[in-house]
């Protein structure tokens, strides 16, 4: 791609002269037709479906928006012919995964199946949509506490994910035991509404002193 270079140290501020192979230009001024995504991101995935489908919408990122129809979608991803008639099985299998672990990733995704005519109206394609990316937009690591603070946000302001899915997804995010964030909130939850019974026993204890002392005044 670069054909010479001369380096300018002596300079006032020092500065690299680079001579680019002419046939290499379009590659440089269509920076934003690339496909481009930080690889610590690719490599934190774990679904191989979650992956393939990463670097699909990747293609999309300034647009927001993608569609694959079914048999594009079976073949990119490379799902297994006897998922073909078997829709829980590419919900539970294929678009779970590739839901939890990609929302961290992109705000606001939502996966859209498009149904076609005919008996039972089959599925035949399936919709990707998210916030679209700026084209100037730095993409790249933030640092860890910020990039996984925006992932947190990611997950907890999506509303396509069900509160289950969204507490996998952050114990993937944060590198937890599947199952620790459910536990974390069901005992928040818990320790809650034993707080309540608590508070209301002495409501009711301290409503009857009251009404025992009003009948001995």
């Amino acid at each position: 791609m670069f054909t010479e270079f001369e380096i300018k140290g002596e300079a006032e501020e020092p500065y690299v002269d680079i001579q680019i192979y002419p046939k290499a230009l379009k590659l440089l001024n269509n920076l934003e037709s690339w496909v481009r995504y930080a690889l610590t991101e690719f490599r934190n995935l774990k679904s191989s479906y979650a992956k393939t489908m990463f670097r699909l919408i990747k293609q999309f990122r300034t647009t927001g928006y993608s569609y694959f129809s079914k048999e594009d979608f079976f073949e990119l991803l490379d799902i297994p012919k006897s998922y073909w008639n078997s829709p829980s099985n590419v919900d539970k299998k294929v678009i779970k995964p590739i839901r939890e672990e990609l929302t961290p990733l992109f705000r606001g995704l939502t996966i859209r199946k498009k149904y076609g005519k005919g008996r039972g109206k089959p599925v035949i394609g399936y919709s990707f949509t998210w916030k679209p990316e700026r084209k100037d937009a730095n993409d790249f690591s933030q640092g860890k506490f910020q990039d996984e603070r925006q992932k947190l946000f990611n997950i907890q302001h999506n509303d396509e994910l069900s509160d289950k899915e969204k507490w996998r997804a952050i114990d993937k995010v944060k590198c937890l035991p599947l199952g620790t964030t459910e536990k974390q909130v069901l005992a928040e939850k818990q320790a809650e509404h034993d707080q309540k019974i608590r508070d209301q026993a002495r409501q009711e204890a301290l409503a009857e002193l009251r009404k025992g002392f009003g009948k001995h005044a």
